[in-house]
């Protein structure tokens, strides 16, 4: 009886143990990274009362005859188990998904922990604020390798990133196969300068203008170009229309819906207030007309139209007004400015500006000024049969026509329209290249499509001149529109000096296609070449730092690179269940453990590193509170145990009275 008060305690003081170890894994739920411990039972040796007898003649063997000594704690294991990776967006928040620790320590001691809550102090020192230990990993040399040995991420938060120049380019994007080539020819000639035909209103009607009253309101609207008629009819809403805009809004939307007519005709107003629908090509052979849809319902007199009124478009003259011209949408206003480019015959680009001036620089006649002083010793001027523009030499008298010309629209920002539109056979895109001191200079890459099938020509200008060398060349493509060769005509890679005395840029022009990259193509689709990689830069300041998965810390800088600065290391154990608690998340080595695995993720040690999110406690609050519940109950039978044989020894002592 007193062996069963002695098993019963060591029932109770284990099942206290268990109690703890739970205790201490719910008080931990929240706890960042925490690991759950485990107790474990084991019997208490037996006391042997006989041993057995083995068998005789025909009796058989007995047993050995035990009675157990209680249970005691067999071991304490720490459950080293992932728990849930909680997203936080903050980028210095690390957790690690499969292996691994992370690695702290100070001058004397080294610890481990899954804990990944850090943060750069103001000495750019990656640490624990919960510990104020730093963490170690490998630092990263000037081309972005690693070194071997592990020392403490330090990233000085002025660190910059250097100037690099330019050495290559990379070209890809399309080139539209449709059209013709440039042979010659001056583009813009019936388009840009001619004028339109224009149906105008009287200034009438008055606004507001109601329209409800009509059952159904039509114009017919019918364009002639080169013996080609498209007659459609635009059904107005029936409504009241509060403001000019507000219908001629509702007729350009009627027009945009309608395939024979969109981006052919455009309704609009004048400086007078009329209403004017007007082709947006110019041209003798362009004829426009409007009418009632119905002739019982008299729509265009209700909008200020003459009836069967038929207008002709016609060729430009030096002395009109560039807003008459066909391919302004809307008004030029004061400030706009208009910018042109070409390439001369000698493959010689062109670039100047044209700001328009009301009644000083708004004529046709303005516009060619600037471009002959742009050009230089030419005179333009309009041919009277074709309306094209045209070159002529001061000095021999002969016409330049072996050049392309194209207009665009800088807009101050007054919402003015557009005059001329890319032809298809010319395309150019721009870039920044840098030199050694990370100054920017604009490259600008031209392409203007031969009249030899599937071949392009370009040009290559920087800050508007040209370089020294590998400044043209050409591009052949194959019948399949992939590229055949793009090089240079004199080989040369494109050499340019800079003004301020910074050594020669040498840049290779690639078009070709990579892995990550596809290269220049001819397809007809829209023209979208442009240049995709250039791999130099100016000078930056650190903005921000990624880590990656694999423990790499990228920073980010302001001028776009991004170079790896250093590695958060990571260390693997045989055991990690033979670790050692040091509170505060922490973990030591011991001899159970074995020595730490140190290196990168994912390669070393096969954990990866996610970062902006922190791991969470891996304790199951439901399976703590069971074993908290067979823990009591255990408890309590152990508890009972010792009063039961308690009141058996009472009554022993009893039985001498």
């Amino acid at each position: 009886m007193i062996d069963s008060i002695f098993i019963g305690i060591t029932g109770v003081r284990s099942h206290q143990t268990r109690l703890n170890v739970i205790s201490n894994n719910i008080a931990n739920i929240n706890t960042t990274a925490f690991k759950g411990g485990r107790a474990s039972f084991s019997e208490v040796m037996s006391k042997t009362l006989d041993e057995g007898q083995p068998a005789r003649g025909e009796n058989a063997a007995t047993n050995p005859r035990q009675s157990g000594l209680g249970v005691e704690v067999s071991s304490i294991d720490t459950v080293q188990t992932q728990g849930t990776l909680q997203y936080t967006g903050i980028e210095t928040d690390l957790g690690i998904e499969g292996d691994g620790f992370f690695i702290l320590g100070d001058s004397a001691n080294r610890f481990y922990s899954r804990d990944g809550t850090f943060d750069f102090d103001v000495n750019g020192q990656l640490y624990d604020p919960g510990t104020g230990l730093v963490v170690p990993g490998n630092l990263a040399n000037a081309d972005g390798s690693f070194r071997s040995e592990t020392e403490d991420v330090v990233i000085p938060l002025d660190r910059e990133s250097e100037a690099r120049a330019t050495e290559q380019i990379r070209l890809s994007g399309n080139l539209n196969a449709s059209g013709t080539g440039s042979g010659g020819t001056v583009w813009g000639t019936d388009t840009g300068f001619g004028l339109p035909a224009r149906v105008v209103s009287s200034p009438n009607p008055g606004f507001p203008l109601d329209l409800s009253d009509l059952e159904s309101a039509g114009l017919k609207v019918t364009l002639q170009q080169a013996g080609g008629i498209s007659e459609s009819t635009l059904n107005i809403p029936t409504k009241a229309y509060e403001q000019r805009t507000d219908l001629i809004a509702e007729l350009n939307s009627l027009i945009s819906a309608n395939g024979t007519l969109k981006n052919r005709v455009l309704f609009k107003t004048n400086e007078l207030g009329e209403l004017i629908l007007r082709t947006v090509e110019g041209g003798e052979d362009i004829t426009l007309k409007v009418d009632n849809a119905n002739p019982d319902i008299n729509v265009a007199s209700r909008l200020g139209f003459a009836a069967d009124t038929e207008v002709q478009g016609q060729r430009a003259a030096d002395t009109d007004l560039i807003n008459s011209l066909a391919n302004v949408g809307q008004n030029l206003t004061q400030g706009d400015i208009l910018r042109f480019s070409g390439v001369k015959p000698n493959g010689e680009r062109f670039d100047g500006s044209f700001t328009f001036e009301p009644d000083t620089s708004d004529t046709v006649e303005d516009l060619f000024k600037v471009i002959e002083n742009i050009y230089g010793g030419v005179q333009a001027g309009l041919d009277p049969d074709t309306g094209q523009l045209i070159l002529t030499d001061e000095v021999s008298g002969d016409r330049v026509v072996g050049f392309e010309l194209n207009f665009s629209l800088l807009d101050t920002g007054n919402g003015s329209g557009i005059f001329g539109q890319e032809p298809p056979f010319e395309f150019s895109t721009n870039t920044q290249i840098y030199d050694e001191k990370g100054n920017s200079h604009s490259l600008t890459v031209s392409f203007t499509k031969s009249v030899v099938d599937n071949e392009w020509s370009w040009v290559g200008t920087v800050d508007g001149l040209t370089p020294e060398a590998g400044n043209n060349g050409k591009a052949i493509f194959n019948e399949d529109g992939t590229l055949r060769t793009f090089e240079a005509a004199d080989g040369s890679n494109l050499l340019f000096t800079p003004s301020d005395g910074t050594p020669q840029l040498s840049i290779a022009i690639d078009a070709s296609s990579t892995e990550q990259l596809g290269g220049l193509t001819q397809f007809v689709a829209p023209s979208s070449a442009s240049v995709r990689e250039q791999d130099g830069r100016g000078a930056g300041t650190l903005v921000s730092v990624n880590v990656e998965s694999n423990g790499n810390i990228v920073g980010l800088f302001s001028n776009g690179s991004a170079e790896n600065l250093a590695r958060v290391a990571l260390a693997s154990f045989s055991n990690v269940g033979g670790m050692k608690r040091q509170g505060g998340n922490l973990f030591i080595q011991t001899q159970s453990s074995g020595q730490p695995v140190l290196g990168a993720a994912e390669s070393t040690v096969q954990g990866s590193i996610r970062s902006g999110s922190i791991e969470m406690s891996n304790v199951d609050l439901a399976h703590e509170f069971t074993n908290m519940i067979t823990t009591q109950r255990g408890f309590q039978a152990s508890a009972r145990s010792i009063t039961t044989s308690d009141e058996l020894l009472n009554e022993v002592v009893n039985l001498k009275r």
